[in-house]
């Protein structure tokens, strides 16, 4: 099922990529073999194979019956990047540059918006990280902590379990399930909740006055959890 969800990013229908995967899995077949195969009605296959054809995730190989043969995967994939590449390319020499906004924050609402949000500013930050996260909601973007670190950037991550990750500095504290708070280069933060799997919604911002209050809650945090470890240690 994540096969064809995938395969409809990329404009093909649910039948169009059913019948694709289903060709992958059986070689060239009929119309009729195909429909039967997929578990769909023959006037509904005939029409999704023709598209698919157009669409160049199929070619008809002529003969006593017509019979539909899929475009090899490793070549249709080559195609979707090309295709993809070239779209991109384009936006990012077409599309407008956004307007500043004054708004003081943003909410950001949807597991893959709050992440991909994220995401983005740990790519972009280019000075320090702060993070304030449960070990789950690190886990995530383990691969984005870890290339800031090896970019040089300084990051400080306070969780509930150290990640080890080799050149940032952790401090263990409470932090809940799903809770996150993220600073990047004191110019942008990010605070909510973001479960895995579930659900996410986050407060962004870039008003210098806003990052200056969670800049400030986060050190605060940070030094009460190193009393609370000279206290331990005694």
């Amino acid at each position: 099922m994540e096969t064809i969800l995938a395969l409809r990013k990329f404009g093909f229908t649910q039948q169009e990529s059913l019948l694709y995967v289903t060709l992958l899995r059986h070689g060239a077949m009929t119309g009729y073999e195909a429909a039967k195969a997929a578990g769909i009605s023959r006037s509904n296959a005939y029409a999704a194979l023709s598209s698919l054809v157009e669409k160049g995730g199929a070619v008809v190989a002529s003969g006593d019956a017509s019979r539909y043969v899929p475009v090899p995967r490793h070549e249709l994939l080559g195609n979707l990047r090309r295709d993809t590449e070239a779209t991109l390319a384009f936006l990012d020499a077409n599309l407008p540059e956004e307007q500043p906004d004054e708004t003081p924050y943003l909410t950001v609402a949807g597991l893959a918006n709050t992440a991909n949000k994220i995401r983005n500013m740990l790519t972009g930050a280019t000075l320090r990280v702060y993070a304030s996260l449960h070990h789950e909601n690190l886990a995530l973007f383990r691969r984005e902590f870890e290339d800031c670190v090896a970019r040089g950037l300084k990051v400080v991550i306070l969780s509930d379990t150290d990640p080890a990750i080799a050149g940032a500095v952790f401090l263990k504290n409470r932090a809940g399930t799903g809770h996150v708070k993220l600073i990047a280069d004191t110019s942008e933060v990010i605070a909510g909740l973001l479960e895995p799997g579930v659900s996410g919604r986050c407060l962004y911002s870039r008003n210098e006055h806003l990052v200056y209050l969670m800049r400030e809650a986060i050190l605060h945090e940070m030094e009460l959890i190193r009393i609370r470890e000279g206290k331990e240690a005694e």
